[in-house]
């Protein structure tokens, strides 16, 4: 392929929390592998800009130190602002053509970056890395997919198995710093500025540097929140009709055929969608809040 017209600069995005023992391997193949597309000329220059979102080890003394043979940027956060935040601040400071996030343990594949850029220099589109497969137990997988059969079917725009690797062109990237609302899920956020995009494949490795920052409870909160924030279906009016619904089943049944079977059923559900109704109320007030995205401590 003949991209000598095209080649454009990258910036590779790289969040840490915790991640002294990953970083120390991860920079060096990123490293290797942007040192390579530049000589390749599939680059025209590139930078490396790490996150470190209120690390409590010494991911920042490590950077520091790997600071003195890699050219990095390090942009330390005053604080552990969440998962996307980390990319979010990283992506703030971009100043590249092409903006790339990965992360610290090597979970994606580090050899499907080139596959980015080149897919992104024949469209012009953004690219997302979409993974084949991946190393998770059997209940994390079955309710990830569970998820995005959900979400399809409310209409929320979201590809299934994509995670947070993914080439964005500069000017979509500065999109999404136009109006930044008050929880973002870059995952779904991102389709408010693409409409073409192209994928790429890759198999998730297993975690052999670092761990997971989310555990199933986590997943599952950050799951409710996302389709809470994003649905255009009114979820909480749903639970209103159903509770009052099952609320008059549960007197017509206890008043004129005694307690039955379907007169215990009714009660319960009535229980369980009030509970539903308050938790879905707080939950999203709490997404609505005000909400300071990221602030740098310093940049390095």
């Amino acid at each position: 392929m003949n991209i000598v017209n095209k080649i454009k600069s990258l910036s590779l995005v790289i969040p840490c929390n915790n991640e002294e023992s990953a970083i120390k391997i991860s920079l060096k193949i990123y490293f290797d592998i942007l040192e390579n597309l530049l000589k390749d000329k599939y680059i025209t220059e590139y930078e490396i800009i790490v996150v470190n979102n209120g690390s409590t080890d010494k991911t920042l003394e490590v950077l520091k130190e790997l600071k003195k043979n890699f050219k990095i940027k390090i942009i330390n956060l005053e604080k552990n602002y969440g998962y996307t935040s980390s990319y979010l601040a990283g992506m703030c400071h971009t100043s590249k053509e092409m903006i790339i996030t990965v992360s610290a343990d090597l979970h994606e594949d580090p050899n499907k970056i080139k596959e980015l850029i080149s897919t992104h220099y024949i469209s012009a589109n953004p690219v997302l890395g979409v993974y084949q497969k991946r190393h998770e137990t059997f209940l994390k997988n079955f309710f990830s997919s569970a998820y995005y059969i959900f979400m399809r079917s409310i209409n929320i725009p979201i590809v299934q198995n994509h995670a947070d690797f993914r080439l964005i062109p500069k000017d979509t990237n500065k999109k999404f710093f136009s109006n930044l609302p008050t929880f973002i899920f870059i995952r779904i956020k991102i389709f408010d500025f693409i409409e073409k995009y192209d994928k790429i494949f890759y198999t998730g490795s297993d975690r052999k540097i670092g761990k997971t920052k989310f555990n199933f409870i986590s997943s599952l909160f950050l799951a409710i929140d996302t389709i809470l924030y994003y649905s255009k279906f009114n979820i909480l009016k749903f639970v209103t009709k159903v509770s009052m619904f099952a609320l008059i089943l549960t007197l017509i049944s206890f008043f004129f055929i005694k307690i039955t079977v379907v007169s215990i059923f009714s009660l319960l559900t009535t229980i369980l969608f009030t509970f539903l109704y308050f938790f879905i109320s707080i939950r999203t007030k709490f997404l609505k809040r005000e909400n300071i995205h990221f602030k740098v401590k310093e940049i390095i």
